[in-house]
């Protein structure tokens, strides 16, 4: 069979045509070394066009390959794609499908680009992964690169990623290597490197199996605050502390039980035949508690055996107490005792009835008539 040429200079004419009334082929080429077809175009047009104008949905181009690639796009052009795919009716833009490899391999040996890349410019996703069974995108790097990474470049706030599941975890991270964790988060800008945020269960749970290790742990290199809890903190076990406890309160309470409306901060209290704290109302009584701490604004540091109905009463610390200094006036090492006038202390001028019913040492002064004074708790 010899060769067949055509030309044509009339716009829309083709050099060559192949017309079938039937179901076959209209142009055949066959060759055993080269190309069976080949168009070459001088122009800003196509080398070689596919179209299929049926009523029934059918294809543009058919390729076939018995053990190359079906389809093989070659471009030279930087800013063009070898192969390009583009739907205007509403589907994909490209759809692949294999029956034992991958649907897409992107390969690239640039450094700067990626194999596969997806943009969306109308609002939607550029990658969308959807598997039955598996993983929908795995992404694996065998340098140091990222598997996957996401990167959000919009001016307002958006998510470098998103994930999530409806019942398994919606971040699982895995690493096998013991000087790295699972999953990291690094924050430059000055916020937290991790947020985590539940509406029923724990905002952050840490398990581990080794007996060496703490489930959560928090190191701060830069001189702040390893933990920093804002609320109550319940512990089922033992806490070890290494260095200093140090608490913002002044004193060291135990709770005790009363039901008098007449019971505050400040006042001196002792124990009724009820077995509950009531104000002192007589001089030198050997029935003493101690004060109920919590007056000028001075919590206490620890209270043992907190419940309701209760009064904290100061053991050893500093408290402010209700004073009254007409017996005699206070000055700071002086011994103080309950008073006649309730819930108040005063001072110790007849030591010989004090036994029993000294509740500390005066730090501050008043010289006369009612008002606080600060007191160093050492009840005896």
């Amino acid at each position: 069979m010899g060769n067949l040429n055509g030309d044509s200079t009339v716009t829309g004419v083709p050099a060559v045509a192949g017309a079938h009334k039937a179901d076959g082929i209209g142009v055949h080429g066959t060759s055993s070394t080269g190309f069976g077809v080949r168009g070459d175009g001088e122009g800003p047009g196509a080398a070689v066009v596919g179209v299929n104008n049926s009523a029934t949905p059918g294809n543009g181009g058919w390729f076939e390959s018995a053990e190359g690639e079906g389809v093989r796009g070659w471009s030279k052009n930087p800013n063009h794609g070898g192969v390009v795919g583009v739907n205007t009716g509403g589907g994909n833009g490209g759809f692949f499908e294999s029956a034992e490899g991958e649907g897409v391999r992107g390969w690239s040996k640039n450094p700067n680009h990626g194999a596969v890349v997806g943009v969306n410019t109308g609002g939607g996703a550029s990658v969308y992964g959807l598997s039955e069974n598996a993983n929908s995108i795995v992404g694996e790097s065998r340098g140091t690169g990222a598997g996957v990474v996401g990167v959000n470049n919009s001016a307002t706030p958006g998510n470098g990623g998103w994930f999530e599941s409806a019942e398994g975890e919606g971040v699982r991270g895995w690493s096998k290597n013991p000087n790295h964790g699972g999953v990291v988060g690094v924050n430059t800008g000055g916020g937290n490197g991790g947020f985590f945020e539940s509406a029923e269960g724990e905002g952050v749970r840490g398990w581990s199996k080794n007996p060496n290790h703490g489930a959560v742990v928090g190191v701060n290199t830069g001189g702040g605050d390893a933990g920093n809890f804002q609320g109550n903190v319940y512990v089922t076990g033992n806490i070890t502390v290494r260095g200093d406890l140090l608490l913002e309160g002044a004193d060291y309470a135990e709770a005790l039980s009363t039901t008098d409306a007449a019971v505050e901060a400040g006042l001196v209290v002792v124990l009724g035949a009820d077995g509950e704290v009531h104000p002192c109302t007589s001089d030198y009584d050997t029935a003493v508690a101690g004060i109920v701490s919590g007056a000028g604004g001075v919590k206490p540091a620890i209270v043992l055996d907190r419940h309701d109905n209760s009064a904290h009463v100061a053991l050893m610390g500093k408290v402010w107490c209700a004073a009254d200094a007409d017996m005699a006036p206070i000055r700071p090492g002086d011994l103080l005792t309950t008073s006649a006038t309730s819930g108040h202390c005063r001072r110790v001028t007849e030591p010989e009835r004090a036994f029993g019913a000294v509740i500390g040492k005066a730090l501050t002064s008043l010289s006369s008539g009612q008002g606080y004074v600060r007191v160093l708790v050492s009840p005896r």
